[in-house]
């Protein structure tokens, strides 16, 4: 994806020659020490430099014969090239592959997905310098009719490291990693991956990443030991930690009544057996017989009828969940290829029971990275599984979306991003059977005990403990004690700003029906947000998301769309 360096130059030189972009085109430099652009074909800016580019297409070599135009190529190949064109054309000064010691980064492709919510397909790449990548990078390139870009979104960085060959071995940062997560001389089984890392003190290191790694280690929070998944990073020239980056949300006191109502769902015969498996939608359903999920291995034993009032709540809210992945998302299962969705019921973490001695009391619900795991807690003074709230049990799945696409780190603003993206699919799909969104409940977690009024409300985050505004932000420590940096406390201002979008209104009511707000946070989130999005990046995918669902309809009303979206998040200070 490199183009020439005397092409190079010539774009530098055009690109400070266009300091003062208008607003569609303009990219800043941020603190987290990546540079933004979004551009779409129905704003005006972006039809402008889109059309000149496609304007250039005769004078280049990379379209010069007609066997090589868009519509005459697979999507990931129109993609790349129309990114190489962008990048050398001074059409797009905005737009340019950052230079790192004297080389130019590269783009790798992440590989195409078709959008059926939109009916385009998008294409990411991940920016490297020197052949590594760096992380949270990304490049998204929309495509529509004969492969046409309708959208840009990129996020690049210009990495300052000292060296760019590791000093450490893969080996020696299992080593470390190993330590770290309580494994002693046992090696995760996992592979580095040489990363360019930028830290959460504005620091960039030539670092080995490990993903997915299991803990072992022992928590200093009372509560709040469960399994967790964890991505480590290493610095590969000294072997010292850089991150330790949790990719299990913690999200504790979930759960609602058990309602007592009659449900249908699917199951299956083992022999003489009738067992929670719904082999349509890939659901299985376990009973852990209230054992700890520490000592012992997830998921349990496949419940086999009579079914449990905890398990048929589990199996149902799971149900639910997967049918709106499909049937609303066109998403198949939480990794879009039908894999199981696997629910444990009946878990407890025995080191931290509460008195009386034995008790079954554990108040947490969990996606641990592979599953849901579910505990129990006192309503009216019986013992009520938390797999009873749909609100919760959608929660937690869509961590499972989450860690699946867009991987948001769970620390800092980026974590508050993480629960509040979680917060939005809970509060949508548990208010699914209400079409009058004027009767919506966005209270999160209302109904978990009777001595509990909610978690958290959308509407007004405020009224329980949360900012509401980015000038409230709160600086926590990225610690256990510190809530990873706040990620329960400030998901409150991205919250209010999606409750602002989601009840916007025309002269005719709402201005977006509930399935249009699923598809336009859901594209945000898995098409354009990377590992260490912000609160900002996250109001540049929402409107991309909006351009792109809407792109059919007459241009005022597109406009009406994306004000209402930009006005929701300007509520809330997002800029």
């Amino acid at each position: 994806m490199a183009r020439s360096t005397k092409a190079a130059k010539a774009k530098r030189t055009t690109k400070k020659a266009a300091k003062k972009k208008r607003a569609g085109t303009a990219a800043a430099y941020r603190a987290s020490g990546f540079k933004s652009l979004a551009m779409h074909v129905t704003e005006q800016d972006g039809r402008r430099t889109f059309e000149a580019l496609r304007s250039e297409r005769p004078a280049t070599s990379t379209f010069s014969l007609a066997v090589n135009q868009p519509e005459n190529v697979d999507p990931e190949s129109a993609a790349k090239r129309i990114l190489d064109h962008a990048l050398a054309s001074k059409a797009m000064p905005s737009l340019t592959a950052p230079v790192v010691d004297g080389t130019e980064s590269s783009f790798k492709s992440l590989g195409v997905e078709t959008v059926p919510l939109t009916g385009t397909s998008i294409v990411k790449f991940r920016q490297q310098v020197k052949g590594i990548p760096v992380y949270g990078s990304l490049v998204s390139v929309e495509l529509g009719d004969k492969n046409e870009m309708v959208s840009l979104n990129s996020n690049l960085a210009e990495p300052d490291v000292k060296s760019y060959v590791a000093k450490i071995s893969p080996q020696d940062a299992l080593k470390k990693i190993a330590a770290e997560a309580g494994y002693g001389r046992e090696l995760p089984e996992r592979t580095p991956v040489l990363n360019l890392y930028y830290d959460q003190k504005g620091k960039w290191h030539l670092a080995y990443v490990v993903e997915d790694v299991r803990s072992r280690k022992k928590s200093k929070t009372p509560g709040r030991d469960m399994p967790l998944i964890y991505d480590y990073v290493v610095d590969a020239l000294t072997g010292a930690l850089v991150a330790e980056l949790p990719r299990t949300p913690t999200e504790t006191s979930n759960g609602m009544d058990e309602l007592g109502n009659d449900q249908t769902f699917g199951i299956v015969r083992e022999g003489s057996k009738k067992v929670m498996r719904d082999d349509t939608l890939n659901i299985e359903t376990y009973d852990f017989s209230f054992g700890d999920p520490e000592r012992a291995d997830l998921p349990g034993n496949l419940v086999a009828h009579p079914f449990s009032s905890a398990a048929v709540s589990a199996h149902c809210n799971a149900t639910i969940v997967a049918k709106f992945l499909r049937d609303v998302l066109k998403r198949n299962n939480i990794d879009n290829m039908g894999g199981r969705m696997i629910s444990t019921v009946n878990c407890v973490v025995k080191r931290f029971e509460q008195p009386p001695a034995g008790s079954k009391i554990w108040l947490n619900a969990f996606w641990d990275g592979t599953q849901m795991v579910y505990g129990q807690a006192k309503f009216d003074g019986k013992l009520r599984s938390l797999s009873a709230a749909l609100d919760v049990v959608a929660h937690e799945l869509f961590h499972g979306v989450t860690g699946d696409t867009a991987r948001l780190v769970y620390l800092g603003e980026t974590g508050a991003l993480n629960e509040s993206y979680s917060d939005i699919f809970g509060i949508i799909i548990s208010n699914v059977g209400e079409p009058d969104m004027e009767k919506w409940n966005w209270l999160i977690g209302d109904g978990i005990s009777s001595g509990l009024e909610a978690l958290r409300d959308m509407e007004d985050p405020t009224r329980f403990g949360q900012p509401k505004l980015m000038s409230n932000f709160v600086v926590l420590p990225l610690t256990e004690q510190g809530d990873s940096g706040g990620v329960h406390t400030n998901s409150g201002i991205h919250n209010f700003a999606a409750f602002k979008v989601m009840t916007a209104k025309d002269g005719d009511g709402f201005l977006f029906k509930p399935s249009e707000l699923a598809a336009i946070f859901y594209i945000a989130l898995t098409q354009q947000l990377s590992r260490q999005s912000t609160f900002s990046d996250s109001r540049r995918g929402v409107v991309l998301a909006t351009r792109s669902l809407f792109r059919t309809l007459p241009q005022d009303q597109i406009d009406a769309r994306v004000a209402a979206v930009e006005a929701g998040f300007n509520a809330a200070g997002i800029r």
